[in-house]
């Protein structure tokens, strides 16, 4: 029977999994509050329009949406950062900020089915908000490096900034963008005449590493003035960064974020063995004015299953395995309220003999008979 499995896009977690998938959210929730942020905790389902404002999504289709017995139209969270926005609306007007919130829980998008890619999964996330200046972006990047040694999983993060594209398109029209988010270099042709412009473009994709970066493209300001804030800024950016002594950080001009909420510097991050990112976010400075409070944020979320997918742990076991008969019910369940009360982990087995035990896992086994 199918129906015995979970539908395609879910998927059942073994105690292993869940081990590594908790201890990724341990660690995201140590540094975050090490940093200063408090956790937070939403609704799993908001109202519809809610969503659809906060994320702008054209396409609806991948939201899951119910309808209560209020005949309210609701939708399951696809993510995290539209239902904090509306909490600090709400909750939080008049506050200026800086105000610091992480959380962990479950997001559920419709999308169609591909092997590693999940309609439901876990993240695990922070967000600033009230803090317009890069010293904000540079306390997330900061944060998120600092969870990734924790874990002791080398993470790469290329950052690049939101406003890069919009420059071009000032100077080329809308009609490219299509072109560049699928790389369609046939395409992008067709629309710049400019031999200068079209070299930037087609460079893009290929543009990343340090601060030569910059350097590298300063040159193409005169041909698009748009870029000389963005590439001003990601210099600075990249330049603190390397100066407190985070070096997992590179620029990469090719980055285009999915969601349009983004104003400035935004980030995706990879770990060695997955080609598809386990981190992404960055500056969202507009997103709670369409709530009516005009506060600048920034801020990531993490992919918790994947991150914990390619991390090496050994399962975890029982301190003791206690193994006892029928008659020997009471004094083994005596012993294993004492072990526990010191801290240790402990088993109880009904069997007949100790045999039985052996293929049991467990650091120590006793047999009471």
């Amino acid at each position: 029977m199918r129906y015995l499995t979970p539908p395609p896009g879910f998927k059942d977690y073994l105690p292993k999994e869940v081990e590594k998938i908790r201890l990724v959210e341990d660690t995201i929730r140590k540094v975050s509050e090490s940093f200063g942020y408090r956790e937070v905790i939403t609704p799993t389902l908001e109202y519809a329009d809610v969503i659809q404002l906060g994320t702008n999504t054209k396409d609806d289709t991948i939201l899951y949406k119910v309808i209560d017995r209020d005949g309210a139209l609701l939708s399951i969270r696809p993510e995290f950062t539209t239902s904090i926005a509306r909490l600090v609306t709400t909750r939080y007007k008049g506050e200026r900020g800086p105000l610091r919130f992480y959380y962990i829980g479950k997001v559920f998008r419709n999308i169609p089915f591909q092997p590693l890619m999940q309609k439901e999964f876990t993240q695990g996330g922070a967000e600033l908000i009230g803090e317009s200046s890069l010293f904000g972006d540079i306390e997330i990047i900061s944060l998120i490096e600092e969870i990734f040694e924790r874990l002791n999983l080398p993470i790469h993060i290329e950052v690049s900034h939101a406003k890069i594209i919009p420059a071009i398109i000032e100077i080329t029209g809308p009609s490219i963008l299509e072109a560049i988010k699928n790389g369609d270099f046939v395409s992008i042709k067709s629309y710049i005449n400019d031999k200068n412009i079209l070299s930037f473009v087609e460079e893009l994709p290929f543009l990343s590493g340090g601060k030569e970066v910059i350097k590298e493209v300063q040159g193409y300001v005169k041909y698009i003035p748009g870029l000389e804030e963005p590439l001003k800024q990601l210099s600075t950016f990249i330049s603190n960064l390397e100066n407190l002594g985070y070096k997992r950080t590179k620029i990469n001009l090719g980055v285009v974020r999915d969601f349009e909420y983004y104003t400035g510097i935004t980030f995706e991050g990879y770990v060695e063995g997955l080609g598809l990112p386990v981190v992404g976010g960055g500056r969202y400075d507009g997103l709670l004015e369409r709530f009516g409070v005009p506060l600048p944020a920034t801020g990531f979320a993490i992919g918790i299953e994947r991150v914990a997918s390619r991390i090496s742990k050994e399962e975890s076991e029982p301190d003791l395995v206690i193994g006892y008969t029928e008659e020997k019910f009471r004094e083994a369940m005596s012993l294993a309220q004492e072990k526990r009360k010191e801290g240790l982990k402990i088993e109880t087995i009904l069997c007949l003999k100790e045999e039985e035990l052996k293929d049991r896992r467990g650091r120590s086994k006793i047999f009471l008979c």
